[in-house]
């Protein structure tokens, strides 16, 4: 996964705005859209150009040492920690079969089919499928109408549907489900003791589980506030330059991003457009006017980033592509490069090493 990442994220200090929303979009649809995609999405990979030689543009460095900013303290709460603990307990619940009455929150195996007048619509009718009930997945009623219901039950739902509703042929009427009810099951989320952590985590107890999890909680806090420290301290520098990027420069990371955003896209089996909307969340409109904004940055960060290198004698070396190319998951640096592209790594790794400076010669309070 860290390398699919870097293909398309190595914009260094630049904030990866792009592919931030994928955490936003549930993985069940993610997983739709990947499905609904047609096999002819998948196409070839789109080859990027490479941009050793190509003009940047100018800049006049400001002052870049000395730069103060403040870094957020970092703590850990005790609901903080039961809140990740709960969320890994429900990543590990069962569903088990129960002869009982339906509940909210079970799991029903159904069978409907749906009529309006008597006569079946287009979509109303499924065999097999297993719905939640409380999910909100079906019009108001119908969830609701199998609470109290048993296996083996057929139950008949009068229900109306939303007058918003797309298909305008049921907007706002009445209509009649049939209900067949083939399996109830209850979600059972796992009990917290030695035992599941043993099964589940590098722990032995729940005491260790819970430092376990702090000390991620806290490392992860304290990366997002080391981030934004760098974005502070960049946001600083930039203020103080004089940046005139080459709009030749930027049109060719605009279709660098582009490229690597429709490769990404063909190695998940979607098309461009698909692929924008699952992972982003944004129309592919919105997206490319984005895409230009980031590229525009990129461009006037590497004026900076490099004028500031050259300064300063901050070099690339081997080492630090062998680094680099461990971290991310690559056996050496070759394979890295191979697979990236020259510029592409050692831009990564300049963008890096100058922060690492830039940081270095801060004032952090």
């Amino acid at each position: 996964m860290m390398k699919k990442i870097f293909k398309v994220c190595m914009c260094g200090m630049v904030a990866a705005t792009l592919i931030s929303g994928c955490s936003k979009k549930d993985v069940k649809e993610t997983t739709q859209a990947s499905t609904e995609a047609t096999e002819s999405s998948a196409q070839e990979t789109v080859a990027t150009q490479d941009l050793t030689n190509i003009d940047n543009g100018k800049v006049t460095l400001g002052e870049y040492k000395g730069i103060e900013v403040k870094k957020d303290a970092v703590e850990v709460t005790d609901e903080e920690i039961q809140q990740a603990i709960d969320q890994d307990l429900a990543a590990h619940e069962k569903k088990v079969d129960v002869d009982r009455e339906v509940k909210d929150g079970d799991v029903v195996n159904i069978d409907y089919a749906g009529t309006k007048d008597g006569v079946a619509f287009d979509g109303g009718t499924a065999k097999g499928y297993d719905l939640t009930i409380g999910s909100n997945q079906f019009i108001d009623g119908f969830e609701s109408g199998l609470i109290g219901a048993k296996k083996g039950d057929k139950v008949s739902l009068n229900v109306t549907f939303p007058e918003n509703y797309q298909n305008k042929d049921l907007a706002g009427k009445p209509v009649v489900f049939e209900v067949t009810v083939n399996s109830v099951q209850e979600k059972q989320v796992p009990e917290l003791n030695d035992a599941y952590v043993q099964e589940n985590t590098k722990s032995k107890t729940v005491d260790e589980y819970k430092e376990e999890t702090k000390q991620t909680l806290l490392k992860s806090k304290n990366d997002a506030a080391e981030q934004k420290v760098k974005n502070d301290i960049y946001t600083a520098i930039s203020a103080n330059c004089k940046v005139e990027p080459e709009q030749k420069a930027i049109d060719a990371n605009y279709d660098n991003l582009i490229a690597r955003y429709t490769n990404q896209a063909a190695a998940y089996g979607m098309d461009f457009t698909t692929f924008i909307g699952a992972f982003t969340g944004m129309k592919e409109e919105d997206f490319k006017t984005a895409a230009k904004t980031q590229a525009e940055e990129i461009v006037k960060q590497r004026l900076i980033v490099n004028a500031i290198a050259e300064k300063e004698n901050i070099t690339v070396s081997d080492d630090d592509r062998k680094e680099v190319a461990t971290e991310l998951g690559y056996e050496n640096a070759d394979e890295l490069i191979k697979a990236e592209g020259q510029f592409e790594v050692d831009d990564y790794v300049m963008n890096n090493k100058v922060m690492e400076y830039l940081m270095q010669n801060a004032v952090i309070k």
